[in-house]
């Protein structure tokens, strides 16, 4: 039997809803120009971290279930698994804000490769996609892209690979070009540390799960207490430096609190860990869906609605979650049934492949090696535009 993480999906959930909350807090502060108990301090942009989390545990689930699995046919499947998952709810959810470029003569290549091909650096400054949050999901598609290398190339390639990520971000440090922004980004060592958990930490006596959250959350605590300076913002994709603090301050709290929570992993039962890892299943159709949810909202009140700051960071935050919720629902589960039928399988994958690598299914155990169809599949990114 396969091991589920119910205490990674409750890291899914909060993390998805930080970033909620810190886009929120931005559309009552920043674009209405309300107060808020949030604003002006450090807890402004601190739901920020929910990407630095989702990045380590992204990093953790993709190694954990890809274990054991080699050749170019594993890797082929590996890689459309992933294209299903992420790209077509993502690109469906980007239409409405590309037409509105497209009418408005905004529109830029740039941006379309951003948004269709996952390449957000033309130049040495980060081009969003469309749907701004996609940024993150270019860093995902990287790595998705590494382990696919890794895996048609076995075991030695896959160490390869992540020394050549660490060497590229060492360049990448004093080296300024367009390929290291985005390959030697320093973000991509927080996908390593969730290699590293899936490697080293599985296993592990469970006090030494409550001894990392403990020291995880010591250190966002810090980093709420002195500041952490511009790491929240663009500068921590545009300026290495800046980014790689990022992983320090960050990504190293958001990798003790995922060991935790692997080491320490339980069953969760109840109805509110039930509606808690229901949000976690939901949070990358939150993710996305929460910024076309604060656009209209920004329209809104600034046609006349009135609510006082906290009430529209309130209500934007319940209704960013309620509405990705459903979205996950109604549209992100049909259209990953749809796009999961047989006739969307690889042309190259006879039928004992797609069911021993689990093509047809976007359902699968935490289970070293196996992608044995339990259960579901919960790799998707969300992050923070």
């Amino acid at each position: 039997m396969g091991q589920r993480f119910d205490d990674i999906q409750v890291l899914r959930c909060v993390a998805a809803t930080g970033v909620v909350v810190a886009h929120a807090v931005d559309l009552s502060a920043g674009r209405l120009g309300l107060g808020t108990v949030l604003a002006g301090g450090p807890w402004e942009d601190f739901g920020a971290a929910g990407v630095d989390l989702f990045f380590v545990i992204s990093g953790f689930i993709i190694a954990t279930t890809t274990r054991g699995q080699t050749g170019l046919r594993a890797a082929g499947a590996f890689l459309w698994r992933r294209f299903r998952r992420v790209a077509p709810i993502y690109w469906l959810l980007s239409l409405p804000i590309l037409v509105g470029m497209a009418r408005g003569g905004t529109l830029t290549a740039d941006v379309v490769a951003a948004t269709f091909l996952f390449w957000p650096f033309s130049g040495l400054e980060m081009t969003f996609p469309a749907l701004g949050a996609g940024w993150t999901l270019c860093f995902e598609m990287l790595f998705y892209a590494g382990v696919g290398l890794a895996i048609a190339g076995g075991g030695r390639a896959g160490r390869a690979l992540a020394g050549g990520a660490v060497v590229a971000v060492v360049v990448g440090l004093a080296v300024a070009t367009p390929v290291l922004r985005f390959v030697g980004s320093p973000m991509v060592l927080e996908f390593l540390i969730g290699v590293g958990i899936a490697r080293w930490g599985r296993g592990q006596p469970q006090a030494w799960g409550v001894v990392a959250v403990g020291l995880g959350l010591i250190g966002f605590g810090l980093s709420l207490g002195f500041g952490y300076g511009e790491i929240d913002g663009e500068a921590a994709l545009n300026q290495p430096w800046v980014g790689l603090a990022r992983v320090a301050i960050w990504g190293l709290p958001a990798g003790l609190v995922v060991l935790g929570a692997v080491v320490g992993a339980r069953r969760r039962q109840g109805p509110v860990w039930r509606g808690l890892i229901f949000m976690g299943d939901a949070s990358y159709a939150v993710y996305l869906f929460h910024v076309l949810v604060i656009r209209a909202l920004g329209r809104v009140f600034e046609a006349g609605a009135v609510l006082p700051g906290d009430g529209v960071v309130v209500l934007t935050v319940g209704l960013s979650l309620a509405a990705g919720a459903g979205v996950h629902v109604w549209v992100e589960r049909p259209l990953m049934r749809w796009m999961a039928r047989p006739h969307f399988s690889l042309p190259f994958m006879g039928r004992g492949d797609r069911a021993a690598i689990g093509v047809g299914s976007d359902r699968t155990r935490l289970k070293d090696g196996e992608a044995d169809g339990g259960a579901p599949d919960r790799t998707a990114p969300p992050g923070l535009g």
